[in-house]
């Protein structure tokens, strides 16, 4: 049985996130009981993205950052050259245009989309969290955590061209460090109530 059969109500990633957390204080093996679950969802589905990125925060779980890269860019490559946000609408002469903004129906959901930029992050891998980002916020500009995500990653970025002599893909690590606060007045404005004690962090980082 694959996990979607055992557990039909759960997501793999909620399912071993609950395994891990409710059993690895007493149970030696609950890890690789996780392990033998997400391999058996891919023996049926060998490009279930969410299968896939659970398999990554394992690895990352474990240290081994090299194979999550891998299995991240697996999961991602099935649907990074895919649309998002284009309208499927014909322009008609004389009549108003109003686009109806739609996904390519194989893209993953976007909450789907935001863990996998979230693992980028934590690894460090700027562009492709920046081009997931991309086409979220095609899809849906007004989607805060994408903002806010994006702002993160400047700011990740702004901080590593610092330390490297102040230059990152070209940019000053001034550049990156506005283009940071920029997203994040974004949420702001967005998301005017639902402050976070996060922007204070970013905005008065440098």
């Amino acid at each position: 049985m694959i996990c979607g059969e055992l557990f039909p109500s759960l997501s793999l990633d909620l399912l071993c996130e609950t395994f891990i957390g409710l059993h690895s204080s007493f149970d030696p093996a609950a890890e690789s009981n996780c392990e033998e679950l997400l391999k058996s969802a891919l023996q049926v589905d060998p490009d279930n993205t969410e299968a896939l990125q659970t398999l990554a925060s394992v690895r990352m779980s474990q240290q081994r950052p090299d194979e999550a890269k891998e299995i991240l860019e697996k999961a991602w490559s099935s649907w990074k050259d895919l649309d998002a946000g284009v309208s499927n609408q014909p322009r008609l002469p004389g009549r108003l245009f109003i686009p109806l903004v739609v996904d390519d129906p194989q893209l993953p959901p976007i909450a789907s989309r935001l863990s996998i930029t979230k693992l980028f992050l934590e690894l460090s891998l700027f562009t492709p969290a920046l081009m997931v980002l991309q086409g979220i916020m095609a899809s849906d500009d007004e989607e805060v955590e994408a903002w806010y995500l994006e702002g993160w990653c400047f700011f990740l970025m702004a901080e590593q061209a610092r330390d490297q002599g102040g230059n990152l893909d070209e940019l000053t690590w001034e550049e990156l460090a506005k283009d940071s606060r920029d997203c994040l007045e974004t949420c702001k404005t967005v998301r005017p109530f639902e402050p976070s004690c996060d922007f204070a962090v970013l905005f008065t980082a440098f």
